[in-house]
This record gives C-alpha cells, sequence and structure tokens, in this order.
C-alpha cells in the first residue's frame, strides 16, 4: 500500500524550478503528460522520461522521494509491457517456453510494449515533479484559469485536503485491531476484518461530507459561488520566457514524432 504522506507536503528548497510561477510549470508539464501520451516513438518517449528525471535533479530532493512515488506506476506499466509482449503481433521474435504450452515474443509486441512502458513512465515522472516542485493550490488553480469546470476543481480541491485525514483515520482503526488481536488471524478473518473498516470509513466520510456541505451552504455557498482570485500578480516576464523555452522542448518532440 502507498505511503499517501508522500503526496502532503511540498519540500522548501530554494531551486530555479521551484521559484518558476507555479502557472507556468502548471502548463508546462500539462503539455508534456499530454505529449507523452500521444507520441508514437519509443526513443521519443524515452527522451521525454530523461528530460523529466533531469527536471527533478535539478531539485535537489533525495532520488528516494520519486522512486517511492514510481514503484506503483511502474509495476502497473510492467504488467501492460509484459501482457503486450506475449499477445500482440504476428512476427515471432524469440520462443520463451516450449513446454507445457508455447510462450512466443513478437517483434511488435516488443514494440509496442516498450512504448506504452515509456509513456507511462514519463507521464508519471511529469507530474511527480510537479507535485514536487509546486503547491497543490498553485496547480488547481491554475486549472481553474485555464476554464476547467469549477466543479471539478472544487471537489478535487477537497479530496486532497480530506483524503489524508480518511488515510490517517483508516490507519488508526486497523492499528487498534491488531492491537485488540491475540492470535494470528486467518486469511479470511483478514479479509472480512479489512472490509469492515473499509465499510466504517467510508460511512464517516460519508457523515463528514454532508456536514462539510452544510457547513459551506450556512456560509452562503452556492453552485454559482465566485471563488475568490488566488493570483493577483501577473506573470514575471523572465518566468515567462523560461517557460516558453520549456514548453517548446515537448511540442518540438511532438513535431519529430509527426515528421520522424
Amino acid at each position: 500500500m502507498i505511503d499517501l504522506n508522500l503526496f502532503k507536503s511540498v519540500e522548501n528548497r530554494d531551486t530555479a524550478l521551484q521559484r518558476l510561477d507555479g502557472r507556468v510549470k502548471t502548463v508546462f508539464f500539462l503539455i508534456g503528460i499530454i505529449v507523452s501520451a500521444v507520441v508514437t516513438h519509443w526513443f521519443l518517449a524515452a527522451v521525454l522520461w530523461g528530460s523529466a528525471i533531469i527536471l527533478f535533479s535539478l531539485l535537489r530532493l533525495p532520488w528516494r522521494l520519486l522512486v517511492q512515488r514510481l514503484v506503483i506506476p511502474f509495476g502497473i506499466a510492467w504488467l501492460v509491457f509484459l501482457s503486450v509482449l506475449f499477445t500482440n503481433g504476428t512476427h515471432p521474435a524469440w520462443i520463451v517456453l516450449h513446454k507445457p504450452f508455447v510462450l512466443t515474443v513478437y517483434s511488435e509486441g516488443l514494440g509496442l510494449g516498450l512504448l506504452m512502458l515509456l509513456r507511462i513512465m514519463a507521464a508519471v515522472t511529469m507530474a511527480c515533479v510537479l507535485s514536487f516542485s509546486t503547491p497543490m493550490v498553485e496547480i488547481l488553480e491554475t486549472f481553474r484559469l485555464l476554464k476547467l469546470p469549477g466543479t471539478i476543481v472544487d471537489i478535487a480541491e477537497m479530496m486532497f485536503r480530506y483524503v489524508f485525514i480518511i488515510d490517517e483515520t483508516a490507519h488508526n482503526m486497523r492499528n487498534a485491531q491488531l492491537c485488540r488481536t491475540t492470535r494470528r488471524l486467518s486469511w479470511m478473518e483478514q479479509i472480512r476484518n479489512t472490509g469492515n473498516v473499509a465499510a466504517h470509513v467510508i460511512s464517516k466520510s460519508l457523515d463528514r461530507s454532508i456536514k462539510i456541505y452544510n457547513a459551506m451552504l450556512s456560509r452562503g455557498y452556492t453552485e454559482k459561488s465566485q471563488v475568490p482570485v488566488y493570483f493577483t500578480a501577473p506573470i514575471p516576464f523572465s518566468d515567462l520566457c523560461v517557460g516558453s523555452v520549456l514548453t517548446a522542448i515537448p511540442l518540438i518532440i511532438l513535431v519529430l514524432n509527426h515528421f520522424v
């Protein structure tokens, strides 16, 4: 299970990337994520992934933070790679097994699987670097400036705010349950206990959401309520120039993808 505390805060370091305006970073990484998802050549996806890793190195953060966030996405990407490797294509590259069944690696599957793996890792790494270098409130407010539906942004903001409380509640309940256990539980008992904890957490979350919504209504909140402006100053010209140069990189890769 992934530790949600990894996503809870941004470590404050005085680096050039962290000093860059949050609106510029959010737009740049968003374009990078989109380009990572649409490139059709594995080496271009590898360039995007390498670029994201280089940007992370500029933050001067411990590498274990990035590795911890990439463990689960890499597992999913590796599973996708293996599933495509053995099932997609018509030209066998080599045969892994002969008995008790034939397991064949296809050339087309190898290329497509590698492309999908690099796509996933490049996009997730860029999202991680954005979250490491930019407070979540700046990311969400930039989405609001990009005219994303306000309801979606509000829901995302509340999810980010309260998911850690729910996670902490679940851990506390699980630890209390383990402290009251005097014997080793069977596999079925562990599943039942986990289900009980999950059901109780969902029930508590629903109660909390109702109380929060009622509190918002009592303060005059409606679906048409205007959110106070977060960004009051224009983007600095120097940050705008740096952002333009950075944004040109994924766009150039997108053009190369069309002509290569």
